[in-house]
């Protein structure tokens, strides 16, 4: 993707690219050794070394040498997290692909994810989240449609050790499983990934079906897997005998012949070519690992702790009017605004509870705020639209907001998190709920090693503008009863908040909807009905914040 970007461009875009990005970093030091070329030669050596500092930890590298080898990215060209989770990518993406949808952005996401994943429930939940029918036949036609997303399953025949063909898997054909989740079957298609020209088409005719609003497509993109799944794989689960016959198809050999004899190349042309490369990499390897010319990240705990969150204040990620069908004047706000706002009078005497704020309606009254201040802003999760929320605390969205901003989600708690992480990460701010605490179990992943990680692994360059909406419950058993924020607050990357009053509901959940960083935001059912009675003078009608992290004693 990068050399396709890198011809597209111009110079005057390129050099943009790589002045900016990382502070210049990355730039200085490939200037350095960098002899000739032009601006693309060195936009060539530039994006090759970028990964490979990256993949050895250094400083340079295209994210501070935090994410990795399992983690390097490149967001201007459109090269978003690699993940180091088998499937991580499917929801995460669908999420991406959602923000293009309702933000009315250019181009289609794609999850390039391995075929033994699909044994992962996050990705079968990220395509029921991708192909739901609300999309063509609840949202308004200005909305496009679906969202742009194409699972791209790199069929290798290996999951580790393991054979998804003929071993832990039943469907023998990948492609099969889209007829199983809509209608069209995901447009599926399988692909001779070992045929460039094959794969180009294929993307580009799945392209303008995702364009069109009528995703989202399958790829069965059938390869091999060469080398072992870590350096500690002998491949003893194969036979070289395998292996040779499909180094026989490698694409490298056969793309070559093809070239070779239909004209387009001669062997010296590709010798060259070769030659090139090979020279190119030397160069560059060879720099990434100089501990002189370019020192390894400091993995010291100062050092992510400044990395892991901004601290900072965002009112909006863009510009405009938000997309809305009430104004705030006709929405429920004007009831709620004129409850009384402490639950007694000047005599200590209870007003009527029906006529007094509620902390349900104080966490309403910071959402409103939020969706009328922010067009990017997005809620969902079960019950979420007509149902007024699981609790009643969305009551009155409904008619305010059009579906894509205030939608019901399918009951996949992995996807309603990762979406939210992918909707988020490219830039948009999200709120995600969860009906229950109890069910974080089943977004586990998305929570800890997603929602958690992906400021600090980026080093501090993505943001994460998310909320994720958890009630906890007190009467409905053991497996609707518990209370897991002691578990979230040991997990670094995440923001804990379980405010205890009408007052800090609104203030703390208006701070976290201005906020770049991930926050979990607690809610106890007991107290959905409960009245200011601590504030003096109550609850404020209009906006304003209570600082996260700062302690507080009620009395």
């Amino acid at each position: 993707k990068s050399l396709s970007a890198i011809a597209r461009l111009d110079d005057a875009a390129l050099e943009r690219v790589m002045t900016t990005y990382n502070d210049g970093d990355t730039l200085k030091v490939v200037e350095t050794f960098h002899k000739s070329g032009g601006v693309k030669g060195l936009a060539l050596d530039y994006v090759l070394f970028g990964t490979l500092a990256e993949i050895f930890g250094r400083y340079a590298g295209f994210n501070r040498g935090m994410g990795g080898s399992m983690h390097a990215f490149f967001p201007p060209f459109g090269v978003m997290p690699n993940n180091a989770i088998v499937g991580g990518s499917a929801d995460i993406a669908t999420g991406a692909a959602l923000f293009k949808r309702v933000n009315r952005r250019l181009g289609i996401v794609i999850a390039n994810i391995g075929d033994a994943s699909m044994g992962c429930g996050p990705v079968w939940e990220a395509m029921m989240f991708a192909a739901m029918d609300q999309y063509r036949k609840l949202w308004p036609e200005e909305a496009g449609g679906a969202p742009p997303m194409m699972f791209n399953f790199m069929n290798n025949f290996y999951g580790m050790g393991g054979q998804p063909y003929g071993e832990t898997m039943g469907y023998e054909v990948l492609a099969r499983v889209g007829l199983g989740v809509n209608p069209e079957g995901m447009h599926a298609e399988r692909v001779d990934g070992y045929n460039p020209l094959a794969v180009a088409d294929a993307v580009t005719r799945k392209k303008e079906i995702l364009l069109a609003g009528r995703g989202p497509v399958l790829l069965d993109t059938v390869t091999y897997r060469f080398a072992g799944h870590s350096p500690s794989d002998a491949s003893a689960y194969r036979t070289k005998e395998e292996m040779d016959l499909w180094r026989q198809h490698d694409s490298l050999i056969g793309y070559r012949a093809y070239l070779v004899e239909s004209g387009f190349a001669s062997d010296a042309d590709l010798d060259a070519i070769s030659e090139e490369v090979i020279d190119r990499l030397v160069k560059v390897l060879t720099a990434a690992v100089n501990d002189d010319l370019v020192p390894r990240v400091a993995l010291d705990s100062e050092y992510v702790g400044e990395i892991m969150f901004t601290n900072r204040q965002r009112d909006k990620y863009a510009d405009g009017e938000p997309w809305v069908l009430q104004t705030k004047e006709e929405s429920r706000l004007a009831q709620t605004q004129a409850k009384f706002r402490y639950a007694y009078d000047e005599n200590g005497k209870p007003h009527p509870k029906l006529r007094t704020l509620t902390y349900a309606e104080a966490l309403f009254e910071a959402m409103a705020e939020g969706f009328y201040r922010d067009p990017t802003m997005v809620a969902f999760g079960e019950e979420n639209r007509d149902w007024g929320g699981a609790f009643g605390v969305y009551r009155g969205l409904t008619e305010a907001l059009p579906y894509p901003r205030l939608f019901n989600s399918p009951i996949s708690e992995g996807a309603i998190v990762g979406a939210g992480v992918g909707y988020a990460l490219c830039g948009g701010r999200v709120v995600a709920e969860l009906m229950y605490c109890d069910f974080m179990g089943r977004a586990g992943d998305e929570i800890f090693n997603q929602m958690a990680k992906w400021q600090s692994m980026s080093a501090g360059m993505l943001k994460l503008p998310v909320v994720l909406r958890c009630s906890i419950g007190s009467k409905y058993g053991a497996q609707h009863s518990q209370d897991w924020s002691g578990l979230v607050a040991h997990i670094p990357g995440l923001k804990v908040v379980y405010p205890s009053t009408p007052y800090d509901a609104k203030g703390l959940l208006a701070s976290a909807l201005a906020g770049n960083d991930p926050v979990i935001f607690f809610e106890s059912q007991r107290l959905y009905d409960a009245t200011e009675m601590f504030h003096e003078g109550g609850v404020p009608e209009d906006y304003y914040q209570v600082p996260i992290g700062v302690p507080d004693v009620k009395r």
